[in-house]
C-alpha cells in the first residue's frame, strides 16, 4: 500500500474471490446489469442518461413545437447505441462515507452499507486500488488483441435533478463519453461503488458467449479474503 491509496472490496462467491487474488479479473457486460432484475445488482439505467422532459422539441414543418399542443412525456432518456458489450468490474470502496461513529473517534460499518452489501455474497476480498490498477497496466502493456480501461468513484444522485450545475458535474465530470457510466441514482448509494471499465483498443474484445471477458492481472501480494460476517463485526477505522 502506498500513502493516500484506496482500499477496495469485491463481494462474492469464495471460489471467484479466490481466483481474482490469484490473477483472474473476471468482467461482465453492462447488458448483464441492465437485465439483471435483483434490487441491489440491476439497474436499467446503467450508462442512460436522463434528458428534462420540458426542454425536448418536436418540430412540425411549420416550425411549430407539438409538445405545445400534445402532452410531455413524463421521462426521456438518451443512450449510446450498441454499448451493451462494454465490459465492467465493479467493487465498493471501503472509508468514512460508508461508516458511522462507534466512539470517541472510532468508527464502524454503517447499517445502511452492511445492509446494501449482504446480498452480493458471503466473502469479500479486500485489496488496494494503486496494486490492483498497477498489475492492470502491467497484463496492459502485453495484452493481445489490446485493451484499454478507465476507472473511477460512482457519483450518486437524484436522476430527475435537472439543474445545471448538477446535472453537468454528473454526466460530463471529466468531458469523457464514458462520464454516463459512472452515474448512478442516489438509491444505490451505500453501495459507494468504485467502477472499472474495458473495452478492446483496435476492435471489440473476443468475449464468451455471455459476453464474459477474463484478463490474467498476475497475483495480488497485498489481499486479503474473509468472510462477510466477519468485515461487518471487525472492521473499524480510527482517526
Amino acid at each position: 500500500m502506498i500513502e493516500g491509496d484506496t482500499l477496495l472490496a469485491k463481494f462474492g462467491q469464495k471460489e471467484h474471490l479466490e481466483m481474482l487474488s490469484n490473477g483472474t479479473l473476471y468482467l461482465n457486460p453492462i447488458s448483464k446489469y441492465r437485465n439483471d432484475t435483483t434490487y441491489f445488482r440491476g439497474d436499467k439505467n446503467e450508462g442512460v442518461i436522463p434528458i428534462n422532459p420540458q426542454t425536448i422539441k418536436l418540430i412540425d414543418k411549420d416550425g411549430n413545437n407539438l409538445f405545445d399542443k400534445i402532452p410531455r412525456p413524463s421521462s426521456v432518456n438518451s443512450s449510446y447505441e450498441g454499448d451493451d458489450y462494454l465490459l465492467m468490474f465493479c467493487s465498493s470502496i471501503i472509508d468514512i462515507v460508508i461508516m458511522k461513529k462507534k466512539g470517541n473517534n472510532i468508527y464502524e460499518l454503517s447499517d445502511g452499507y452492511k445492509n446494501a452489501m449482504r446480498d452480493f455474497g458471503e466473502y469479500v476480498l479486500l485489496f488496494w486500488k494503486s496494486e490492483f490498477l498497477q498489475l492492470l497496466k502491467n497484463a496492459m502493456k502485453n495484452s493481445t488483441p489490446k485493451f484499454g480501461f478507465c476507472y473511477g468513484p460512482i457519483i450518486y444522485r437524484d436522476l430527475s435533478d435537472f439543474s445545471t450545475d448538477n446535472y453537468s458535474k454528473a454526466y460530463n465530470a471529466t468531458g469523457s463519453i464514458l462520464d454516463p457510466y459512472f452515474v448512478k441514482g442516489a438509491n444505490y448509494a451505500n453501495q459507494n461503488e468504485w467502477r472499472l471499465l474495458v473495452d478492446g483498443s483496435d476492435a471489440s474484445l473476443p468475449t464468451r458467449s455471455d459476453g464474459s471477458y477474463t484478463i490474467n492481472i498476475g497475483k495480488m501480494q497485498y489481499s486479503t479474503l474473509i468472510d462477510r460476517e466477519t468485515l461487518y463485526n471487525k472492521l473499524t477505522y480510527e482517526e
